[in-house]
């Protein structure tokens, strides 16, 4: 049975906000604000508890790229609570490594993907990692298949297979042509959240089939305010967030033409152009 409907990003493309608003929308029966609300909707893989049942951690720790071995089968594994479908959250480039899949259309329901302008991830990304532009770009121009690996005292490795910008979005956007799709972009969000929200919960009503509650999506939209978390966190902090950086930055688009150098964003657009010019960014 199809189980998953997967919310995908590159870093710093806006899914934490995404998460917010489906959180809110979907689990927030008291209709107050409450920053842990994500909580409902879970990230894969660093919220399962399942690779530590399943997985060797030696055998991720000397190669990253075995954890491709445990994708399918702890999808196989969870435990789904309050019905047959799960969000997921993921950074996850749709990748096949050593013929082992991400997932497939058997456990996923649909994809929810969100993009950003590669320009401003550059800006949101290094800010947040506090390396600088060129190292980030690096990374958002990487040729390699390149991952992510989180170590913690007494916690499973945590790894992500992210690969460039360009690949992770075309790996979502081209792979399992079978299931449901929708993109959305972070700067249409920024200029109206409610009719692009109002789009996806559209597009969503479809697949889940119930009844779009208007007043539910307004309050969503009111609770995943980006002004509204960055004072949240500024007062009692943001618990998700691993940096010593604020999470909820500036929440604004084009902010790389104060950042970048002419050299820098001629860099990304020739390694990013067709796909930005795809998605209207050229």
């Amino acid at each position: 049975m199809n189980k998953i409907i997967w919310i995908s990003s590159f870093p710093k493309s806006g899914n934490t906000w995404l998460r917010y608003f489906l959180a809110n929308y979907f689990f927030n029966k008291e209709k107050i604000f409450d920053q842990k609300i994500i909580r409902s909707i879970q990230k894969f893989p660093d919220d399962l508890n399942i690779f530590e049942k399943i997985a060797s951690a030696k055998d991720i720790n000397l190669n990253p790229y075995n954890i491709s071995k445990y994708w399918i089968k702890s999808q196989e594994l969870m435990q789904i609570k309050k019905g047959n479908v799960a969000f997921l959250k993921n950074h996850n480039a749709l990748v096949n490594i050593n013929n082992y899949e991400f997932t497939n259309k058997e456990l996923s329901l649909a994809a929810i993907y969100i993009v950003r302008d590669p320009r401003d991830v550059i800006v949101s990304y290094a800010k947040f990692k506090n390396i600088k532009y060129d190292m980030a770009i690096d990374h958002i121009c990487a040729k390699n298949l390149l991952y992510f690996k989180e170590l913690k005292k007494n916690k499973f490795p945590k790894v992500e297979i992210i690969g460039s910008w360009k690949f992770n979005y075309t790996s979502w956007r081209d792979g399992i042509p079978d299931i449901p799709k929708f993109f959305l972009k972070y700067e249409d969000l920024l200029k109206n959240s409610y009719d692009f929200f109002y789009k996806l919960i559209s597009f969503l009503s479809g697949i889940l089939n119930f009844s779009i509650n208007e007043e539910q999506l307004k309050l969503s939209i009111e609770f995943s305010n980006f002004d509204k978390l960055k004072e949240v966190e500024k007062k009692i902090g943001f618990y998700e967030n691993v940096s010593t950086n604020p999470f909820f930055r500036v929440g604004k688009s084009n902010n790389w033409k104060k950042q970048l150098t002419n050299s820098q964003i001629s860099l990304i657009e020739k390694e990013c152009g067709e796909e930005m010019e795809f998605l209207g960014y050229l």
